[in-house]
């Protein structure tokens, strides 16, 4: 079943696929347009959530003062935004997503990686494959996401 679903969003027959094409586009429009569109990788957000809030908060025209940074605002932010604050909401433990899956399944441990615990090795050198193939003359690198395969030759 999950391989039938993941070649369906891999030919962009399923929602939010393919992927690539999403983050491709996203990062195309971000380089044109940097006042409109800020592209930020999830690796890069786990690894330094102070940073990243900043610079969202500066993204969208209200950055921080000194007075807050130091008074912990953003620390309160990044707790309340925390995958562990958003689970415990009701409306994520409830309802459905577009009648795919429960809300609660968007939700699963947040870490860096741990999708490829949740797929077979083949669709993860499957995706990692894909994702270098139409990245490869983009001049598109990942700051933070290493592909678990090699490039195709």
């Amino acid at each position: 079943m999950i391989e039938e679903d993941f070649n369906m969003f891999s030919k962009g027959k399923f929602p939010y696929g393919p992927y690539e094409d999403h983050v491709l586009g996203y990062w195309k429009e971000s380089i044109q347009n940097p006042n409109k569109v800020l592209f930020m990788e999830y690796e890069g957000l786990k690894e330094d959530p102070k940073a990243y809030v900043k610079k969202l908060a500066e993204f969208v025209g209200y950055p921080f003062s000194k007075e807050e940074e130091n008074k912990g605002i953003i620390d309160e932010i990044i707790k309340l935004c925390s995958l562990e604050s958003l689970k415990e909401m009701e409306v994520n433990k409830s309802g459905n997503f577009y009648g795919f899956f429960e809300n609660k399944a968007l939700f699963r441990k947040g870490e860096v990686g741990d999708w490829t615990n949740y797929l077979s090795p083949s669709i993860v050198k499957s995706f990692d494959q894909n994702i270098q193939e139409k990245f490869k003359d983009s001049g598109f690198s990942f700051t933070h996401y290493h592909p678990l395969t090699e490039a195709p030759k």
